[in-house]
């Protein structure tokens, strides 16, 4: 293992750098990317490598779980996304459809990387960024579902609302930047939709749940008023209804999935519906830091790690 340490100035303006610096001293043909609290298992890379065999994929990434999942609520929540999120990849992996790389057990061929002008230094999320040069230029990207890396879950909601700014606004830039391109790229329309669907799923959900704060103002305006409309929208209130329930069939495969007993399933469906209004003041905090566009810090996720 060799280890790099970066200094001011040159160090602290984001993971897109840090990950060029190490590719300029890498010798291999694959490149792989974890986060430095990661656990894995020892047969980890005997399952992900043969994905790689075929040359028209480029790029691999592994499902992602919390090794302290049960240290609070906010790090169980997090699990149970992540679980429910790499089933609906899964999905997605086998109908044919491209994955996507994550900021933490991903590989991809060195050469890949080189022809997509290597990582986005300024982008918010570089991982995001890279995926879509790859799928641009014809590669493929699967997901490994067999096999995980283990992460720390973000445990207080403070450094908690950071990340998840953070990982916002990289999807709002990565629609901003690449959306011309895609539509004018040579793609299958089928293959166009694909990215554009999982480039704007932070958007998608943010206005989600805008909608439900509107029907809930509407609905309470129409008991306490007698009929009187807040918020004027053309959309049914069963729209409003639906998105906040639609989480449900995800989220209860990933409990059973994760074998989880009757009362631990309750539980965990009514705190992920809970969890879930994190994306209200998650919005307006999105909005407002991409609105007043104040000179860019790289936020960096504070771990505490473990003890053996």
């Amino acid at each position: 293992m060799r280890i790099v340490t970066r200094k001011p100035p040159k160090s602290g303006k984001g993971k897109g750098f840090v990950l060029n610096d190490a590719l300029s001293l890498s010798k291999g043909e694959i490149i792989g990317v974890f986060d430095a609290d990661t656990q894995v298992e020892k047969d980890f890379l005997n399952i992900v490598m043969p994905y790689l065999n075929n040359p028209k994929v480029q790029g691999v990434q592994t499902r992602v779980k919390m090794y302290n999942k049960d240290e609070n609520f906010l790090a169980n929540m997090q699990h149970v996304e992540f679980e429910s999120f790499g089933n609906t990849l899964i999905a997605k992996d086998n109908l044919g459809k491209s994955g996507f790389l994550g900021g933490n057990g991903q590989f991809v061929k060195k050469q890949a990387i080189l022809d997509g002008e290597k990582w986005d230094g300024f982008a918010v999320t570089e991982d995001l960024n890279l995926s879509v040069k790859i799928l641009l230029k014809g590669g493929q990207i699967r997901y490994c579902g067999e096999t995980a890396v283990y992460q720390e879950a973000v445990t207080d909601w403070k450094s908690f609302f950071k990340q998840r700014t953070r990982w916002a606004i990289g999807n709002f830039e990565t629609i901003f930047i690449y959306l011309p391109k895609i539509l004018k790229s040579p793609l299958p329309l089928i293959k166009k939709y694909g990215i554009i669907e999982h480039i704007s799923f932070y958007a998608f959900n943010l206005f989600i749940f805008f909608g439900f704060i509107v029907s809930i103002l509407n609905a309470i305006s129409w008991f306490i008023f007698h009929g009187v409309t807040i918020i004027r929208m053309d959309a049914p209130i069963i729209v409003g209804i639906i998105s906040t329930i639609a989480f449900i069939p995800g989220i209860s495969i990933a409990l059973l999935r994760e074998k989880a007993g009757p009362l631990k399933f309750i539980k965990d469906i009514i705190g992920y519906w809970i969890y879930c209004f994190h994306l209200i003041p998650l919005f307006f905090e999105t909005m407002f830091k991409m609105i007043i566009r104040k000179e860019r810090k790289w936020d960096k996720t504070k771990h505490k790690g473990i003890e053996e």
